[in-house]
């Protein structure tokens, strides 16, 4: 959506992973995952999703440009956890993260269990815990409200998107990103890649992790200024 504008930049490895996470990623070899940016570029863009769980990315990022804007995506918390256990599952090997052998019921009560006695590992990328840690909306976001001036944050709500409640609601994503980058963005080129194999997590399960995400999805919504508990049920 953003990199058909002309006016954003989005390196063809768009998770550029920078700022503490990939231990190898000097700033120098940082800039250069830019270095084809048109001229006229108004943004370059990293698209990192892990951004916003580290604890140490949003400090960094300031730090390296306290100027630069923030855009996040949630999605309702239970949802967003077996969407990235389906995409870890399809792409990765089970080499590299051994729990995602695990079927999805078992695989989130390990990581239920992991953050209940505070094992949970940050950099431990394809474990369960990390996948559940994601979903602590209110704690990540806060990080970057601390940090930020509030007119360079923009939160989008995936809901919004890809099933908007009210026709005057079609186009929401566009519209506020126009007003927030300045430039003009069209939710027509949106393209959702995400792929994987259906699955459904047990009732009990699910109420384990919404009890877990119940007060995180309060917080965000006192944050945001939406009443999220109510769009995604909590």
């Amino acid at each position: 959506m953003l990199g058909a504008t002309r006016k954003v930049f989005i390196p063809a490895e768009k998770e550029v992973n920078g700022f503490g996470i990939d231990a190898d990623m000097t700033e120098a070899r940082y800039q250069t995952r830019f270095a084809d940016a048109r001229s006229d570029c108004r943004y370059l863009a990293d698209i990192s999703p892990v951004y916003l769980s580290s604890r140490q990315a949003a400090e960094r990022i300031r730090s390296y440009n306290p100027e630069a804007k923030i855009i996040a995506t949630l999605r309702e918390p239970v949802s967003r956890v077996i969407s990235q256990y389906r995409h870890m599952k399809a792409k990765i090997d089970v080499s590299l993260g051994p729990e995602l052998a695990l079927d999805i019921d078992a695989y989130l009560r390990a990581g239920l269990a992991e953050i209940k006695s505070a094992q949970h590992q940050e950099n431990s990328w394809y474990s369960a815990s990390l996948n559940i840690a994601h979903s602590f909306y209110g704690s990540n976001l806060r990080r970057y409200y601390d940090l930020f001036p509030k007119d360079q944050i923009m939160v989008l709500i995936y809901e919004d998107l890809v099933r908007p409640r009210r026709f005057w609601a079609k186009g929401v994503w566009e519209q506020d990103l126009r007003k927030f980058l300045g430039i003009k963005v069209s939710q027509g080129y949106w393209d959702n890649r995400a792929k994987g194999f259906k699955t459904a997590v047990s009732d009990e399960v699910a109420g384990e992790l919404k009890e877990l995400f119940a007060a995180e999805v309060t917080a965000t919504s006192d944050l945001v200024g939406r009443d999220l508990n109510r769009m995604w049920g909590y």
